[in-house]
């Protein structure tokens, strides 16, 4: 079984996702002050933090109990996760051990669990960015930076990173979602049963994480948001900083970029950062010059072309 494969048994919302995905229209933006998108440039690197400083770290416990609701109501699904855990070789009781443990750990998995998050963009429908992320990201001195989502998805493979579309989903609607997980689990049971059963437990349990850290309340749809997810616990493949955000000591992790020209891993700037849109300010034109600069340091050679500023009237 190949990767996609194994998404399309284990996470068939984000394969179907990918299927239905126009990458030549839909690319993804990342919305942010102007200091932290120089920071970024000029640091080299993304920051992740961790989801205990999300906006609205409640967020996590939507998904967490949307679960719960799922399982423990039903007597019929938990008969058949324990079928599909026995099946596997993983004990019947390992899912349910898998839930407690969630439960029991909910602010030690939010905390070691570190998010970047970016939103849908069209380069015809948001060509100069979307109103409500200028307001709720922008603030007086904004910018976007534009990214090609199919090389960001390619670059961040070998960085054990995992990107998920957010699912805007009702209660009902995420049970009948994990009433289809399971149900492609045990239909594909014989070819998973051919694969190593701690393997098949991992696909499960990064299953699990990412739809609790992908998942939110439908009054938020308009965001149409994706996130890069990472957890400190599986394996040390990104770099990290000790910093101070807000006057919150705090880990962060970075997701490289790499200059044009430059070898290794992360996001190579040429291919993957489209175009910066300077958002709604009164020192646009200053915050133009200062991008156009940072990216022709890096390497890119029609910097000025790539720097663009937007014209929407921000009150």
């Amino acid at each position: 079984m190949n990767e996609f494969d194994f998404l399309k048994i284990f996470r068939p919302i984000y394969a179907r996702r990918l299927e239905r995905a126009d990458f030549s229209r839909m690319h993804f933006a990342y919305y942010t002050s102007a200091t932290t998108g120089l920071n970024i440039l000029r640091g080299r690197s993304l920051w992740m933090r961790s989801a205990a400083c999300m906006n609205d770290y409640r967020e996590i416990d939507y998904g967490i109990q949307l679960i719960n609701t799922a399982v423990q109501g039903s007597a019929r699904r938990q008969a058949q996760m324990k079928r599909i855990a026995t099946a596997l070789g993983w004990g019947e009781n390992m899912i349910g051990s898998i839930l407690a443990d969630l439960n029991r750990n909910e602010r030690k998995f939010t905390t070691h669990t570190y998010l970047a998050c970016v939103s849908e963009h069209d380069f015809e429908a948001d060509a100069k960015g979307r109103l409500s992320m200028w307001r709720a990201y922008g603030r007086k001195t904004g910018v976007a930076f534009i990214l090609n989502p199919a090389t960001v998805i390619a670059s961040t493979k070998e960085l054990a990173l995992r990107i998920a579309p957010v699912e805007y989903l009702t209660g009902e609607q995420f049970t009948r979602g994990f009433d289809r997980m399971m149900n492609n689990v045990e239909d594909h049971i014989d070819d998973l049963k051919a694969g190593e059963p701690a393997t098949m437990l991992e696909a499960f349990i990064n299953m699990m994480l990412t739809s609790i850290f992908s998942i939110k309340n439908p009054g938020f749809v308009e965001e149409r948001e994706w996130r890069f997810i990472y957890q400190d616990a599986m394996v040390d493949k990104l770099a990290y900083n000790l910093v101070s955000v807000d006057g919150i000591p705090q880990v962060i992790y970075k997701l490289p970029w790499r200059a044009v020209g430059e070898q290794g891993t992360g996001l190579p700037i040429g291919e993957t950062l489209e175009q910066i849109i300077i958002g709604p300010s009164q020192y646009a034109d200053v915050i133009e010059v200062a991008f156009t600069r940072c990216l022709r340091e890096l390497g890119v050679k029609d910097a000025a072309e790539r720097v663009v500023k937007s014209n929407i009237p921000l009150r």
